[in-house]
């Protein structure tokens, strides 16, 4: 009995050195720092994208919610307004990244693992436009009642009831002659006053009356 004894802790002691000198081998083609992990890394991972808001959605140019991405890629998100309606607010994981969009579209960090993103997009409707002819206006193709068409030939000429017509005085500055009042009431006829033609008539005749005398 005892001979059986010492033959199973013989045994036993046998087996226990041969496991620490596997270990003892095995640990020394492992370099110092190293660490033997199991997990395997995938290739790509699935993100969930919930869009909440009146636009149309695509991630990396594709529609849906539920996407397969590259590991460690940057997919694109491009959000666009409806017909009628701006982009005014947009929050990811409630995040305003509105500031951070170009013409529509948002870069997401690399993805390193599964994971779910909710988008909020605020949106309002786009005012008309303004721009166009203002009915207040009045059209420069409606002419002035009053103003004359330079088109019509009648419109330059003078109109004779409003005094248009040339006076004397224009007439005797053409020719290079004073102005002559005829109105008797003013005693001035012709130019000269009446007791003016007195003085000079009677001039004329002392001339002819002496001119007679010197005759005879």
């Amino acid at each position: 009995m005892k001979n059986i004894a010492v033959f199973l802790l013989c045994l036993s002691m046998l087996s226990a050195s041969a496991v620490i000198a596997y270990a003892e081998e095995h640990d020394a083609n492992i370099a110092p720092g190293e660490a033997t992990i199991g997990t395997e890394v995938p290739d790509s991972h699935e993100i969930i994208i919930t869009v909440k808001g009146n636009v149309d959605f695509t991630l990396n140019g594709e529609t849906g919610t539920e996407f397969e991405v590259e590991r460690l890629s940057e997919p694109v998100i491009e959000i666009k307004a409806k017909d009628g309606e701006k982009i005014t607010k947009v929050t990811l994981n409630g995040e305003d990244i509105t500031d951070q969009l170009v013409d529509g579209k948002y870069t997401l960090p690399p993805i390193y693992e599964d994971g779910e993103y909710e988008i909020v997009v605020e949106t309002e409707e786009v005012p008309a436009d303004s721009s166009g002819p203002d009915s207040s206006t009045p059209d420069s193709s409606e002419t002035d009642s009053s103003t004359p068409d330079s088109s019509d030939p009648d419109s330059s000429k003078p109109d004779s009831s409003s005094g248009g017509s040339p006076s004397k005085a224009d007439e005797s500055s053409k020719d290079g002659t004073s102005p002559v009042n005829d109105n008797p009431a003013t005693g001035v006829i012709g130019g000269l006053s009446i007791g003016s033609g007195l003085v000079l008539a009677a001039l004329v005749m002392a001339r002819r009356k002496g001119k007679d005398n010197e005759e005879e």
